[in-house]
């Protein structure tokens, strides 16, 4: 259970294999002085096409006026940053100043994207949270199982930002998926039995209000739904009664 969701990121691990990774030594500063957020999108796009994600992760986007380009452009790197982190070996850890680093970048990105993305009913807001949702699955998968303390803190920010993304894009599955996983890894945090009740209901919940999720993360649902109904009955949770 512990890697979730975030193994089912197919389209961005996808794009991932075959990069190369060596850090780049010199950081590119691209901002909005001398240079309007169209073209600022543009040439990171252009970045991207090129599959030089080692570049655009070092880059340091100083664009901060709320447009849909530099939006954007924070999200391309967010992008970047997170094809680099799953790229990491499966061994690779918080721990590693690495993978923090990537992952820090991913979430920032995708956050400041949010953050500057002006219409709230723009089709990119979309995969901006379910960019973000990736990269906080990722970081808590990512971190030492031992330190339970800090595996609750970051499971708790999946939560919310699970939550955000319902309330802002209803009508993708992903805010509900991330949603359903992290109150079943909550569930697992809790002492075998009815502790883990109220967790294991509230993903059972999600899942059933869920809209279709996409193709590629369908046997995920599948899979979650499957391990919540086990859960429930090893856990000895009393059946809810509907009238």
């Amino acid at each position: 259970m512990s890697r979730g969701l975030a193994e089912s990121g197919k389209v961005i691990r996808g794009a991932a294999r075959g990069l190369p990774t060596a850090v780049v030594a010199a950081a590119l500063v691209v901002g909005c002085a001398g240079t309007d957020d169209a073209a600022l999108s543009e040439t990171l796009t252009a970045r991207t096409v090129a599959g030089d994600f080692n570049s655009i992760a070092v880059t340091d986007i100083r664009c901060n006026t709320s447009s849909e380009a530099c939006a954007k452009s924070h999200a391309v790197k967010g992008d970047a940053c997170l094809k680099l982190a799953i790229q990491q070996p499966q061994s690779a850890s918080t721990q590693d100043s690495r993978m923090r680093e990537l992952l820090d970048c991913a979430e920032t990105g995708y956050r400041k994207a949010l953050q500057l993305q002006p219409d709230r009913n723009a089709p990119s807001r979309s995969s901006y949270h379910g960019g973000l949702l990736l990269s906080l699955s990722e970081r808590r998968n990512r971190l030492d199982e031992a330190r339970e303390q800090k595996l609750d803190r970051e499971n708790e920010k999946l939560l919310m930002a699970a939550q955000d993304a319902r309330r802002e894009v209803p009508g993708s599955a992903l805010g509900f998926l991330y949603g359903a996983s992290a109150h079943v890894y909550r569930a697992t945090l809790k002492p075998p039995g009815r502790s883990r009740c109220n967790d294991l209901r509230q993903a059972e919940s999600l899942l059933r209000r869920s809209p279709p999720p996409p193709r590629e993360l369908a046997d995920e649902q599948r899979r979650i739904q499957s391990l919540v109904q086990q859960q429930l009955r090893g856990n000895a949770c009393p059946r809810i009664r509907r009238i």
